[in-house]
């Protein structure tokens, strides 16, 4: 049986490219630069919780793929993840330390309809509706690509968001777990929304 490992994802302002310089700013007129630099502060520390719940799992690297949220089906993943690694985003700069472990990148998203949901966040058509299945038919495109990629006695690790909920549409010869992480968020304290 093939094991898939749900890792949940907090955005990073460097995975945002052109818009966090805006970002970061009205962040810092609203809230100040000491809260900017808590928030960041508490990021970081739930990034560095996540990879140690990911270490304390004991997985044998050389087994395990791979899986993004966003990141296309491309021939350029490992590009994609390095580029966004060196620009400070924690969430690629863990997958990078696991690869180099010997895991292997999958790529993951259908490039169309990482496309389809860029343009409809900029339409001014945008509908809950329409933002609830186009998330579907991403959940169900990834949910394809772990069943296609991941073999038996393998385990994936899929870091994805939120909302997404591709458990559902997997084969039932995956086993879905959930990774626990905890910080000092964990303990009452809000979690940053970045």
């Amino acid at each position: 049986m093939a094991r898939l490992i749900y890792v949940p994802v907090l955005h990073s302002v460097a995975e945002m490219g052109a818009a966090a310089p805006a970002y970061k700013a009205a962040f810092i007129a609203r809230h100040g630069e000491a809260k900017w630099t808590e928030r960041c502060a508490a990021f970081d520390a739930i990034w560095r919780s996540t990879a140690e719940a990911i270490k304390a799992l004991g997985l044998d690297l050389r087994r395990v793929k791979l899986y993004q949220d966003s990141l296309p089906v491309c021939d350029k993943e490992s590009e994609l993840v390095s580029n966004l690694a060196a620009q400070g985003s924690p969430n690629h700069q863990l997958l990078e330390s696991l690869m180099r472990g010997g895991a292997t990148l999958v790529g993951t998203e259908s490039p169309a309809l990482l496309l389809d949901e860029y343009k409809l966040l900029q339409s001014s058509e945008r509908t809950d509706a329409k933002a609830a299945a186009l998330l579907d038919a991403r959940d169900r495109f990834i949910a394809e690509r772990i069943s296609q990629t991941l073999g038996e006695e393998e385990v994936g690790l899929l870091f994805i968001g939120a909302l997404h909920r591709v458990a559902r549409f997997l084969p039932q010869r995956i086993k879905v777990d959930y990774v626990a992480v905890r910080s000092e968020l964990s303990q009452g304290q809000e979690q940053p929304r970045m």
